[in-house]
């Protein structure tokens, strides 16, 4: 299953918690790798670059290695360090620069340095001289995780020594993005920072008179290599992008808390619209739509190519589907709106072991304990899926399509979901 690097993190919804924010100055995080990609290799590379392993040295032999977690001072400005590429070629800088080569090297074997090829074997230049940031810029430029950018003072973009900043990019969604970096307040430390677009140029390009002089990413076949023969493949798959969305619902503004959840349940075919140009959002999900989904993902996450027609009703495929994974369909009929409860039962039921989160989930009073729907309600909240609305999760509250989108969308992309 090809894997979708892209982050379109929802925003405040109903059911969930609130759009990302940004980090003060000098804020820390405690993430995981998987908490950036669903690709073990790299998840796993991720962890021990944030627990303290990492391919950074301290002499030009590359024998003695440098110490630099996440948190710690262990990145002094201005002493030099050394990292190796996969050719064999050792490479020297100080602060943001080395270490952001060196989690690059670490992750995928190769070097940026420069940004221009020096023999790498896995990357590739994807944009130069950009005087601002932002998602549509990213998007258009196809970049994705791991991405290495370099910012300087240079107009025409060209590398500038010392002068500017180095980080690797985690993630990032229409407001804003999350990167790794060294040296981030000018004292040594290495941290993880989320900002908007805003609080970004403004900190990082315009403010100091910068430009992102290039952002260097591993090629899309090298990050379809990492996956090929990994037993844990499907750990979590980004799943396949197989509408175009640009302009397709009238009643779903950009803007809106449920518009980023929409759009992937949409591109990934999850979910339709109840006509070619609506959504209807505030629309209530009925129980065969519920199952629906419940069928689409399966079938999606596994790939199994399942082609759902059949004489009938247009939802029977979706209920024959189902009842091969052993899901119960027969709770309600068909035509009836789903509850809460309903829901989370089913999309429980849907989502493999291997795709939930192992968080620690919060108890809801007015669920009772030892129940089916505990358990179902547990699974996707330790996900940060689906949670609950004041302290409560309501069973036998109704759901929305807006609501559905959104936690269709987390289920399909870990990186939608809440931490």
């Amino acid at each position: 299953m090809k894997k979708r690097l892209m982050s379109l993190l929802a925003a405040l919804s109903l059911l969930l918690s609130g759009p990302l924010t940004a980090l003060a100055a000098g804020e820390s995080e405690t993430p995981k790798g998987s908490d950036f990609t669903d690709i073990p290799a790299l998840a796993r590379s991720l962890d021990g670059i944030l627990a303290d392993t990492l391919d950074l040295y301290g002499d030009i032999g590359c024998t003695r290695r440098a110490a630099a977690p996440v948190g710690s001072r262990a990145v002094p400005p201005g002493r030099t360090y050394y990292v190796k590429s996969l050719a064999g070629n050792v490479y020297s800088g100080t602060s943001c620069y080395i270490y952001a080569n060196a989690v690059y090297a670490t992750l995928f074997g190769d070097v940026p340095f420069h940004g221009q090829d020096a023999g790498w074997r896995r990357s590739e230049n994807v944009a130069s001289n950009l005087a601002e940031a932002s998602f549509a810029a990213f998007d258009s430029a196809g970049v994705g995780f791991g991405a290495l950018l370099r910012t300087t003072p240079n107009r025409d973009g060209s590398y500038n020594g010392s002068a500017g900043h180095s980080v690797i990019l985690l993630k990032y969604d229409r407001q804003g993005l999350t990167y790794l970096e060294g040296n981030g307040d000018g004292q040594g430390l290495v941290r993880v920072t989320t900002r908007t677009w805003a609080q970004f140029n403004a900190v990082s390009l315009a403010g100091r008179g910068y430009r992102i002089s290039f952002i260097v990413q591993p090629t899309a076949s090298y990050m379809d290599s990492l996956c090929s023969g990994d037993p844990d493949r499907e750990l979590v798959g980004y799943l396949r992008q197989v509408n175009a969305y640009e302009g397709r619902f009238r009643d779903v503004p950009g803007m809106a808390w449920y518009a980023p959840g929409v759009r992937t349940a949409y591109e990934t075919g999850l979910l339709q619209g109840v006509s070619g140009t609506h959504f209807a959002p505030e629309g209530r999900v009925t129980v065969a739509e519920a199952v629906t989904l419940a069928a689409r993902f399966l079938s999606l996450y596994y790939a199994d190519g399942y082609s759902f027609t059949g004489s009938g009703p247009w939802y029977g495929p979706y209920y024959a589907y189902c009842a091969k994974w052993g899901i119960d369909t027969d709770f309600a009929r068909p035509e009836e709106a789903v509850t809460r409860g309903q829901f989370a039962r089913l999309m429980a039921r849907a989502l493999p072991e291997e795709a939930a989160g192992s968080a620690a989930a919060p108890r809801f009073p007015d669920v009772p304990a030892g129940s089916a729907l505990e358990s179902s309600v547990e699974k996707l909240a330790a996900g940060g899926i689906l949670l609950g609305i004041d302290g409560r999760f309501v069973p036998d509250g109704a759901l929305t399509r807006a609501q559905m989108a959104v936690i269709a969308a987390r289920m399909a992309d870990r990186a939608q979901r809440v931490r």
